[in-house]
């Protein structure tokens, strides 16, 4: 932004900072902190604190005193930061409206070097590839008509964690253990729990569908999921109705511990798609961002999960199936499993998942 657009925001930013920082500590330091987001907000390439205090001045030898300033507000000065993403998110479950949904994401910060913390060569959904990158996972609030960011952690991937001289020279506190990308979204949603945000569908992409155990929690918390997961997962087929095998009189052996059903067996998700009549699939329309409407081919059907099949592990409760076959396609292209109730529509299950792109404008 140039010092003009950010001059007509004046008002509106320093109330939302206030409401911000209030009772938190000196107003010089609350002072330092606005400066510091002006800084962040104003033109230029380079973020760090030496260039931001040379945009904040009006003449050069100023410049040094409001580095100091920075630096003791981001570097000296302690901040209740469960506090602050306290305030901001009732702040957005309060003030946007029509929100309906806590939607996990992650982002790829991609970097050069090997000293910044967190970094390593790993996946980043943001730039599509296999990169040396920052990761960090992100709980939004979400709505048709806007969203917010509530919660961001960094992730540490576990060649950090196992090296404690790393993670000191980095700064990491020594208390810092290795989580998944899918427990740190559990400790996030109970954060927004805890804070008062409501108990809005959780929506994620595969990263986080895929992981049973993130599902299971969330449903554990009260909460709906709609979450992409890959074709390779196995389910039992619609209809099918999974028990545990019981001994029969007579029987002799170890009895049977796999769960059975009559006549069938786990199918991969990508192949019972394969396998449902065309006229299952209908065009549903839906609006995504700029683009305006956007209309793909859908079917839903209703399915209990398989993971761990072999190993003996239950069937999942019924779940909708949500597949996505565009016309132009030969085989389907997306798929999502989402608990919400059986006479859900198929167009609210589509509109539903589409929303989780909402956040990339965030």
């Amino acid at each position: 932004m140039t010092p003009t657009q950010l001059h007509k925001l004046d008002r509106e930013l320093s109330e939302f900072l206030d409401s911000m920082t209030e009772g938190m500590g000196r107003t010089e330091r609350r002072r330092a902190l606005g400066g510091y987001l002006t800084g962040l907000l104003l033109d230029g390439e380079r973020k760090s604190i030496e260039p931001m205090a040379a945009r904040l001045v009006a003449a050069p030898e100023q410049t040094e005193a409001m580095r100091q300033r920075l630096q003791q507000c981001v570097s000296g000065a302690a901040w209740e930061d469960s506090e602050m993403r306290r305030r901001l998110a009732r702040k957005l479950e309060r003030e946007l409206p029509g929100l309906e949904a806590l939607v996990i994401d992650d982002t790829g910060l991609p970097k050069k070097g090997v000293h910044s913390v967190g970094v390593a060569r790993q996946y980043s959904g943001t730039l599509g590839r296999t990169e040396n990158c920052q990761v960090a996972v992100s709980l939004h609030v979400a709505g048709e008509k806007g969203s917010g960011c509530i919660a961001m952690q960094l992730y540490l991937p576990e060649e950090w964690t196992r090296s404690r001289k790393r993670c000191k020279v980095a700064g990491v506190p020594a208390g810092v253990k290795f989580q998944k990308k899918w427990q740190i979204a559990l400790r996030q949603l109970d954060d927004a729990l805890a804070w008062g945000v409501r108990r809005h569908l959780v929506l994620a992409d595969a990263g986080y569908g895929d992981a049973r155990e993130f599902r299971d929690g969330v449903r554990e918390r009260g909460l709906h999921y709609l979450m992409g997961v890959q074709g390779t997962r196995k389910v039992w087929p619609p209809g099918a109705k999974p028990r545990k095998p019981e001994r029969e009189p007579g029987q002799n052996g170890r009895p049977r511990t796999r769960y059975v059903a009559e006549g069938v067996m786990p199918w991969a998700i990508e192949e019972l798609a394969l396998q449902l009549p065309k006229e299952e699939f209908q065009t549903v329309s839906w609006r995504e961002g700029s683009r305006g409407e956007q209309s793909s081919r859908f079917a839903a059907v209703r399915v209990r999960t398989a993971e761990r099949h072999v190993q003996r592990a239950a069937p999942s409760e019924e779940v909708w199936l949500l597949i996505e076959w565009p016309q132009e396609e030969k085989a389907p292209t997306k798929y999502s499993l989402c608990s919400l109730p059986a006479n859900t529509p198929l167009t609210e299950l589509v509109r539903l998942s589409k929303l989780r792109w909402r956040v990339e404008r965030d």
